[in-house]
């Protein structure tokens, strides 16, 4: 491979975060091809609370697009901003803006992804966690391994978007999964126009719209063979998030983002979203297969709520349709742990 074949979009967004400096520099020095890197940022600031980001838009390899705090719309939004910064970049990366990385990360996602046996293939995970202990010094948690991916929650008080958790650490190579995972997802380039964020999304649900119009769009989904990133465990305050604006705000932008989820998912509409509508390539009943879910009945398969990997899909048999529950019911055998 050419270096320009091997160029590495980093798509990040960021709401006030006094992490992303040290997010930016931990990216770029531990990739083997810091050169190679591009990196599109949304950045949202308070104009109150200084964070020196002038360095980084000093670097032609950082894009940013700024924005006040007070002008963010939420998290897919600013997503979608910075994924129009993408300028036909091979391979990209979508991360927070609080993540460390592991050394090479970029040469062994791409060596990952180019032995995977699929033609349009992403590598997600919820990454592990780090933190910085009492005396600063950076702790991860390695016990988690690479975990696999699990609904937690599944209501209609949701909006019936699945909630996703972390799994028990993966034992299959390679590993499938059925959720991409917005805070780690590595694929080819493409992904950023085939399957942009909907801007109109807010925060519960993002996730999941993303994944059935990744799977319908022909992406195969795989956990990475070992971690490359981890994400930060907030121990003490919180990030800041687009919620500071207020609970009428929360409701308002909800109400929308799980009707488009509806629509998409649940409903008769998913061709009619315009670009944030399901692929062509496989049907949405064709995600059922794969990852276990029975929509119009609203039940899943246990593995859905196990985390186990597809192998290679959930569903084969009518008797695999016989073992879906309702939520409710994976809560009374012990499936899901009681809120």
């Amino acid at each position: 491979m050419s270096a320009d074949d091997k160029a590495i979009f980093v798509a990040i967004a960021s709401y006030a975060d006094p992490e992303l400096p040290r997010t930016l520099e931990d990216c770029s020095a531990m990739a083997r091809a810091p050169e190679s890197l591009r990196f599109g940022i949304c950045w949202q600031r308070d104009p109150h609370r200084g964070i020196d980001v002038e360095r980084f838009k000093a670097d032609s390899r950082f894009r940013f697009i700024d924005r006040t705090v007070e002008e963010s719309q939420g998290g897919p939004w600013a997503r979608n901003l910075a994924q129009s910064l993408w300028r036909g970049e091979a391979y990209t990366l979508q991360v927070d803006s609080h993540m460390k990385f592991e050394p090479d990360w970029d040469a062994r996602l791409i060596e990952m992804l180019e032995t995977l046996p699929a033609e349009k293939p992403i590598i997600t995970m919820n990454a592990p966690l780090f933190h910085y202990d009492d005396d600063g010094k950076l702790q991860r948690v390695f016990d988690m391994g690479v975990p696999t991916t699990k609904v937690s929650s599944w209501t209609e008080d949701g909006g019936w978007a699945p909630w996703f958790d972390f799994g028990t650490p993966n034992q299959q190579r390679p590993g499938r999964t059925r959720f991409v995972n917005g805070n780690f997802a590595f694929s080819r380039g493409q992904w950023n126009v085939e399957v942009p964020q909907d801007p109109d999304h807010y925060y519960w649900g993002e996730e999941f719209s993303i994944t059935v119009r990744s799977y319908t769009w022909g992406y195969d989904l795989f956990l990475p063979t070992d971690v490359v990133a981890w994400h930060m465990l907030h121990r003490h305050a919180p990030p800041r998030r687009h919620w500071e604006h207020g609970e009428e705000v929360i409701q308002r932008r909800n109400a929308v983002a799980l009707d488009r989820l509806r629509r998409l998912v649940y409903g008769d509409e998913g061709h009619g979203l315009g670009p944030f509508s399901l692929g062509q390539v496989r049907s949405l009943h064709d995600y059922e297969l794969y990852a276990g879910f029975d929509f119009l009945n609203k039940r899943a398969h246990p593995d859905v709520f196990t985390g186990a990997n597809p192998d290679p899909v959930t569903i084969r048999a009518e008797a695999d349709w016989a073992r879906c529950v309702t939520f409710a019911q994976a809560q009374t055998s012990g499936l899901v742990a009681p809120v």
